[in-house]
């Protein structure tokens, strides 16, 4: 190496010159061959080395934009699954608001509300529930069982009456509407059920309700004479009865025994029959006329006339009358001879007149009959 201000020559791993006493600088030993060499190899270096920055920028600037797509991504995904996520909480509360408005969901909430004896509760949304299906069975007798629990029979009936008017046949509702009329003593209003009901196949359930009718021993009518009136009904029963157009459940006459209707006019009987619950059975009617009338005239043969040889006379007496009859032409009376069989013929010219007397005690008029027997 060669002192640079001296020119003397140093030492090879000298740092100073031995000459002068400079220090050393590093001058390279090359010509220009070399240096045109170093020179391209310098270029070559800065051209790769500008290359290799060019790349490396290119690939920043790739990563800074795959950065930032990866970031907008990123960022799209999150606002997707926020609006997904939105979506379904929407979904989700709708799903549960229709839910809630719905049948099932109202009439279960009911059922565990009454099975808690939450009675108010569960009357709201029973009655929810059957705004949704109106007339549904399931709710009706859930919402009959909080009225009867909380004793309010009156709401019971009313409810079921209100069923029942839309379906007559429905024998669930009838009987739950009988045992309820029958808590309650309404009787008149379970007859008037049955009535409205009108289905031999849920007579069964008015059996224990229905009271036989007494019946009269006589069919209305007029009669000319006295007549004995007699009821007959179930022993267990008790029977009432009026004879000037009254209810008899209100006004009767206890019935004891027969009534004798004697006296002329009509008699209209009312009489109802009660069993041991106190329920009166429908008001039979009877009407009866006592009208009486005199006998018509006795019939009796033979025939007036000549006769010469003995006859038996007889007289045709109506079963509720007596005849009476004299031979002397004079009236006969109740005083008179009284008729009991055939009667022989007189010699001679004899009058029989008869007569007959009813049990009203009303007369015929006089039969005359002229008889001449000639023996």
């Amino acid at each position: 190496m060669i002192c640079k201000k001296c020119g003397a020559e140093i030492q090879k791993g000298y740092v100073y010159c031995s000459a002068c006493g400079s220090e050393v600088q590093l001058v390279p030993d090359y010509n220009l061959l070399d240096e045109d060499v170093l020179g391209g190899i310098l270029r070559q270096e800065a051209k790769d080395r500008e290359q290799t920055a060019r790349q490396k920028r290119k690939r920043s600037q790739n990563s800074r934009k795959k950065s930032i797509s990866t970031a907008y991504v990123r960022i799209g995904v999150v606002v997707l699954l926020f609006c997904v996520a939105s979506v379904a909480v929407l979904l989700v509360a709708k799903v549960w608001e229709n839910q809630k408005n719905s049948y099932g969901y109202q009439y279960q909430k009911a059922m565990e509300c009454f099975l808690e004896k939450e009675y108010d509760e569960a009357e709201s949304y029973c009655k929810a529930a059957l705004s949704l299906a109106p007339g549904d069975a399931k709710a009706t007798g859930t919402l009959l069982d909080i009225y009867v629990d909380t004793k309010r029979e009156e709401e019971a009936a009313a409810l079921l009456e209100e069923r029942i008017s839309e379906d007559a046949s429905n024998r669930t509702y009838v009987e739950r509407l009988v045992a309820l009329y029958d808590k309650m003593e309404a009787y008149d209003k379970i007859l008037a059920l049955c009535d409205a009901v009108k289905s031999s196949r849920m007579m069964d359930l008015f059996e224990a309700y229905l009271v036989e009718q007494p019946r009269f021993s006589n069919i209305s009518g007029t009669y000319h004479k006295p007549l004995e009136v007699e009821l007959f009904y179930e022993t267990e029963y008790d029977v009432f009865y009026t004879t000037d157009g009254q209810d008899p459940t209100e006004h009767g006459t206890p019935y004891r025994g027969r009534i004798l209707l004697k006296e002329e006019g009509t008699t209209t009987f009312l009489a109802v029959a009660r069993n041991q619950k106190g329920i009166y059975s429908r008001p039979v009617e009877a009407s009866y006329t006592i009208r009486y009338e005199a006998p018509e005239l006795p019939e009796v043969t033979p025939a007036g006339g000549t006769y010469d040889a003995p006859q038996k006379i007889t007289v045709s007496v109506p079963q509720d009358c007596t005849a009476y009859y004299t031979w002397d032409g004079s009236d006969p009376s109740e005083a008179s001879f009284r008729y009991t069989g055939p009667l022989e013929m007189q010699p001679g010219n004899q009058v029989l007149s008869v007569i007959l007397v009813n049990a009203s005690g009303l007369k015929s008029g006089v039969y005359r009959v002229n008889y001449i027997y000639m023996p």
